[in-house]
């Protein structure tokens, strides 16, 4: 049930017009799970299930979960982590979608939660981490 609302958050960021443009300048299928690809240069953007909690099982069926998933962007300014954060927040606030997985469908509500910046000293980057909840209920 995870593995494909990652491809979800990809495809939906990759898709936004306010994510790939210009003032946000994190160009097109720069979106990736937990580690950025080191041949790729920045701005990028990873994303992470932080957390799930919350599971209400009927007979041993999972109908519902609360999941935390962190979006961290990243650029050589911080001008431009301002400008990827609110494209991020922009594109997933609010946002449904319903998928399948493994036969099953579901859909997930994402809801913004939190936003953090940060300076990263070894790569010398700025990234901001944005904190969204999701609703993942089984139909």
């Amino acid at each position: 049930m995870f593995a494909v609302i990652g491809q979800k958050i990809q495809a939906r960021l990759n898709g936004d017009s306010r994510f790939i443009a210009s003032d946000a300048n994190n160009g097109n299928n720069k979106v990736f799970p937990v580690i950025i690809n080191q041949t790729t240069s920045y701005p990028a953007t990873i994303y992470n299930i932080d957390d799930v909690s919350n599971f209400i099982s009927k007979g041993n069926s999972l109908k519902s979960c609360n999941v935390v998933i962190r979006i961290s962007c990243f650029a050589e300014s911080y001008i431009t982590t301002y400008n990827q954060a609110k494209a991020v927040v922009g594109a997933l606030d609010l946002y449904s979608v319903t998928y399948t997985e493994e036969s099953v469908s579901y859909t997930a509500k994402f809801n913004f939660s939190s936003l953090s910046d940060e300076y990263h000293n070894s790569a010398e980057v700025y990234y901001k981490e944005i904190y969204f909840n999701c609703l993942i209920i089984k139909n």
